[in-house]
C-alpha cells in the first residue's frame, strides 16, 4: 500500500484531531454560518460511523467515536474563536497607534 499513514496514536485522538481541524476551517471560511458549521460537522461524525458500522470489513460502530469528533469540533470552534479574538485585538491596537 502506498502513502503515509498519520496517526496520534490513539483512535479517539483522531478523531478528535480531525475534528477540530476541520471545524478551525469551516470557522473561517463560513463565518456567518457557524450553527450551520456545527449541525453540518456533527451530522458528519454521525454518518461516518453509520457507514463504518455497514462495511464487512471488520470495522465497527462506535459512539464513542462520534463523541471524540463531536469534541474535536468543540475545540476547534474555540481555538478559531480565540485566534479571531487575537487577530482582531492586534487590529485594533495597529489602529490605535497609528
Amino acid at each position: 500500500m502506498l502513502g503515509i499513514a498519520i496517526s496520534l496514536g490513539h483512535d479517539k485522538l483522531n478523531h478528535v484531531a480531525a475534528f477540530a481541524v476541520l471545524a478551525t476551517i469551516g470557522f473561517f471560511a463560513w463565518p456567518d454560518h457557524r450553527a450551520k458549521l456545527t449541525v453540518l460537522l456533527v451530522l458528519t461524525a454521525a454518518a461516518i460511523e453509520v457507514l463504518q458500522g455497514l462495511q464487512p470489513i471488520g470495522r465497527y460502530r462506535d459512539a464513542w467515536d462520534w463523541a471524540a469528533g463531536c469534541v474535536g469540533m468543540a475545540c476547534g470552534l474555540q481555538i478559531a474563536n480565540w485566534t479571531r479574538n487575537f487577530t482582531g485585538a492586534l487590529r485594533y491596537e495597529k489602529r490605535r497607534s497609528l
